[in-house]
């Protein structure tokens, strides 16, 4: 799996954690999990401008 694959990956997954979370009203884990999925979405996008 490469890095863009990976951080794809993590960025769904951590969007689908954060709203469960959210839903139950684990407010701080919800928001550390929405800055993992911004990292995520930052790393991806980096990596699709690569050459």
């Amino acid at each position: 799996m490469s890095a863009a694959e990976t951080a794809q990956y993590i960025a769904e997954f951590t969007a689908e954690l954060s709203y469960l979370a959210r839903q139950t009203r684990l407010d701080l884990l919800a928001y550390l999990l929405d800055m993992a999925r911004l990292e995520a979405a930052r790393v991806l996008q980096a990596k699709q401008r690569e050459p």
